[in-house]
């Protein structure tokens, strides 16, 4: 989905406070970071609309419930 950036595990398999900072500058500041969030915002506007008045989110739960109903 392309909507993170990979971090590095210490040996122990924690990941360092360093590195942490280091992946948050990138996402904030670097092109790769720019485009995380522009698929962020794409994916949010797209729940959003999945959600609304005649999204596929509230048909499905719509069909959902009258399949209940119906068995």
């Amino acid at each position: 989905m392309k909507v993170a950036l990979a971090l590095e595990e210490s040996e122990s398999g924690f990941v360092r406070a360093d590195e942490l900072e280091k992946r948050v500058g990138e996402l904030m500041d670097s092109v790769s970071g720019k485009g995380v969030r522009e698929r962020l915002r794409e994916m949010r506007d797209c729940a959003k609309a999945a959600r609304g008045d005649g999204g596929s989110s509230r048909v499905a739960l719509a069909e959902l419930v009258e399949s209940w109903k119906d068995g």
